[in-house]
């Protein structure tokens, strides 16, 4: 599996990652493939940017009202003629007309325009266009009539538009009748040397271009400065003209203000276009930095991205162009295949490996597998913040890593689990000794000193699998911390517990096939009435030969495996059969059953609990499934969705064991549960602890901030009981009250109440 090895070899999956996204950006880059990405940003930027026009160039606008006064399609050669004198008599410094004149009317009337275009030259200029290769193949251009050609000046109306209209680029000359002509922007900007392609500054507002309607021109309706001293374009603008064009995010205006714009683009000096290369490089450089970190640097990835997004706007105040989006796109792909990356295999931002990552990291018969387990993780994690927690095992790790530089270190709940080269088993007695007396003394973090109880379980098995070596270094931990001892390590498993471990689940399976397998249920009491209101369900399998087998590890083992369904609906079908029966008599009674994580990511999880609900005829609102707090649920999308269906339905979630893990109130706030069950770890010592007391309290106070219930687990004395009353404490369960028991001694118990105890 791609994601397994990219987890086990995280160094490499970053490497690749990182040249996939940049081959990806090249191509990108290369083929123009976000060209209308890129110009919508370019026209946001001049959006930004906008400012008036320089008032330099006026329009005059063959508008709808000077059609209507004229009667024609288009004005007469002499109506130019007349307003060619006029402008210049106006002291017009040059007139552009934005049209070709390539046919000729009536011979009086071209007579007339020709004889005004000889007495204005050279500053009168008329618009033309290059050869251009049509839809069809075929090559032709618009030239203006031989009859004005020697009269007026010829200029370049050419332009392009790019895809969806969003900018335009405009050459600065271009070959018309065998010479190099200037574009018609680059004539009006004076430009007095031949450049390339350049793009107009759309920042330059159009609505803010001097313009007069040709039919108040042509009579005189201007005011006397109007035109003095500057250069005069008269254009094409009516309603039903072709020589209209739409502005990025705008309506469409005559070309005319196109060739405005960019002249007013060229006074500022010719435009720079950097194009997209020299963006690209620089993010290359910080993937190639973020893809050498364990977890990318998210202020490394937010600065490039910032960047990518001011930058560009700050060069085009200085007239200078730069293309970001391939390099926006390959640094998007790699940040979020590199985090994705970080998430599956790295817990948090503490560099620690997760568990599962660990298994297949390297071969299992040369290494010692350790553990070390911090036995107070569950009390320090709720005087800890989430960030808090976090730079504790960073420290921690820290000091891990100076026993042995060399070792890649995981974190499971409350557990650093690593392999190091095989030892000789005194110098590995002498290494736990040396491990725990680099953890007696306290951490600080922030204002914060916690001290670190912990214990070590090492694993010595080397003929093993890895994953089964781990988990059983994690358990020698559990063992030593249970029995008050530094460490202990494992013996080597016999040939039949090996065997045992591989047929369990089909041991399992046959037994839940025939029945060999039970539910118990342990009552949950109402500390304001005492009543009994409901019962969690819990497995119980005796094994013929073994004895009683521990759910824990049945559970852990079919999760392991992707088979704790089966483990699942069968609690389910028995608990809700035997359910029913304190139901028809305490209409109150709500069952509550476990749930696995995995179970929440199965998409048949839900018709199929509808299902056997649906079966056994059982009220929703009776059900409560009970998801262990421990598990990293809260930000998974599959488990999100399937909760809420679930809530929908109508059924009840409690958080199970809160405590075990992160302990915050954000991941409360992240579940929709209904109740929340304070760990036992907690609970059991408030009768003697103050800390303890104090932690129990803080949660429920948290947990009613959230409207859910408070449910304390093993609870084992009646001073426990009364210092959870005084804190608000809504239900509790534990020996206490009673043991797990049958669903025959539960009825009999529940008309008694808490005292049946």
């Amino acid at each position: 599996m791609r994601s397994e090895q990219d987890a086990a070899e995280p160094h490499v999956a970053r490497r690749r990652i990182a040249a996939w996204a940049m081959l990806v950006g090249l191509v990108i880059g290369f083929i123009d493939l976000t060209l209308p990405l890129e110009d919508t940003f370019r026209a946001i930027r001049a959006e930004v940017r906008s400012h008036p026009a320089d008032q330099q160039v006026v329009v005059v606008a063959i508008d709808d009202r000077t059609l209507n006064a004229l009667g024609a399609d288009e004005p007469s050669r002499s109506a130019d003629a007349r307003l060619l004198d006029r402008l210049f008599a106006q002291g017009a410094d040059r007139v552009f007309f934005a049209r070709a004149y390539a046919d000729l009317t009536e011979p009086e009337e071209d007579a007339q325009f020709a004889r005004a275009l000889g007495r204005h030259a050279p500053g009168v200029y008329i618009g033309g266009t290059p050869k251009i290769e049509q839809s069809d193949g075929s090559i032709s251009s618009i030239l203006p009539n031989a009859r004005f050609r020697n009269s007026a000046q010829i200029v370049s109306m050419y332009g392009e538009t790019a895809p969806f209209e969003l900018s335009s680029r405009f050459p600065t000359s271009s070959e018309i009748l065998g010479e190099n002509r200037p574009s018609f922007s680059a004539e009006l900007a004076r430009l007095d040397f031949e450049g390339g392609a350049y793009r107009p500054d759309f920042a330059i507002d159009h609505t803010t271009i001097p313009t007069i309607s040709y039919i108040d021109a042509l009579q005189g309706k201007m005011g006397a400065e109007a035109v003095r001293g500057k250069d005069v374009v008269i254009a094409p603008a009516s309603r039903a003209s072709r020589d209209l064009n739409p502005m990025p995010f705008g309506d469409l205006v005559p070309t005319a203000y196109f060739h405005v714009i960019g002249a007013e683009t060229l006074k500022r000096g010719y435009p720079l276009d950097l194009g997209w290369f020299p963006a690209f490089l620089i993010v290359c450089g910080v993937i190639i930095l973020a893809s050498r970190q364990a977890v990318p640097a998210r202020p490394l990835i937010v600065s490039a991205a910032v960047a990518l997004a001011l930058i560009p706007l700050a060069l085009d105040f200085v007239n200078i162009s730069v293309d970001v989006m391939p390099a926006a796109i390959c640094l998007a792909i790699a940040s979020f295949r590199l985090y994705r990356l970080a998430q599956r295999t790295y817990r948090g931002s503490t560099g620690l490996r997760r568990i599962e990552t660990l298994h297949g990291s390297q071969p299992a018969g040369s290494v010692d597998v350790l553990a070390l387990k911090i036995r107070n993780f569950a009390t320090i994690s709720a005087i800890l913040s989430p960030f808090e927690i976090e730079q504790l095992l960073i420290k921690a790790h820290t000091m891990l890593r100076a026993t042995d530089s060399s070792a890649q270190f995981a974190f499971h709940k409350d557990t650093f689990v690593w392999t190091r080269a095989r030892t000789p088993a005194a110098d590995l007695a002498d290494h736990a000794q040396g491990l725990h007396a680099l953890f007696r003394t306290s951490i600080t973090v922030g204002s914060q000193a916690p001290d670190i109880a912990s214990s070590i379980g090492i694993d010595s098995n080397y003929e093993a699998r890895l994953r089964e070596r781990t988990e059983n270094a994690m358990q020698c931990a559990e063992d030593a911390a249970r029995a008050g001892r530094v460490f202990l390590v494992s013996e080597m498993r016999v040939a039949d517990d090996i065997a045992w471990r591989g047929q369990m689940l089909s041991e399992l399976e046959t037994a839940l096939r025939n029945d060999e397998v039970g539910v118990a249920f342990q009552p949950k009491v109402s500390l304001s009435t005492g009543l009994i209101v409901g019962a969690e369900a819990l497995l119980r399998w005796t094994h013929p030969t073994r004895g009683k087998i521990e759910p824990a590890k049945v559970v852990a083992l079919a999760e392991e495996h992707g088979r704790v369904g089966m483990i699942t609906f069968f609690v389910l079908n028995h608990a809700l059969v035997q359910a029913r029966r304190a139901l028809d008599r305490f209409p109150y009674f709500r069952i509550a059953i476990n749930i696995s994580a995995l179970d929440l990511r199965d998409r048949l999880f839900v018709p199929q609990l509808e299902q056997i609900i649906a079966a056994h005829r059982f009220p929703v609102a009776n059900i409560i499934l009970e998801i262990t707090e421990t598990a990293p649920i809260e930000n998974d999308e599959a488990v999100s969705r399937t909760m809420q269906e679930l809530k929908r339905m109508g059924i009840k979630l409690s958080v199970d064991d809160f405590g075990m893990g992160h302990a915050s109130l954000e991941y409360l706030r992240r579940i929709p549960a209904d109740e929340v069950k304070i760990d036992r770890s907690f609970v059991s010592g408030i009768a003697t602890c103050e800390e303890d007391r104090a932690l129990v309290g803080s949660a429920i106070q948290m947990i009613h901030s959230l409207g859910r219930t408070a449910v304390a687990e093993g609870v084992e004395t009646a001073r426990v009981v009364e210092l959870l009353r005084e804190m608000g404490c809504e239900e509790a369960q534990g020996y206490h009250f009673s043991h797990p028991v049958a669903m025959d001694d539960l009825l009999a118990q529940m008309p008694r109440g808490a005292a049946a105890a």
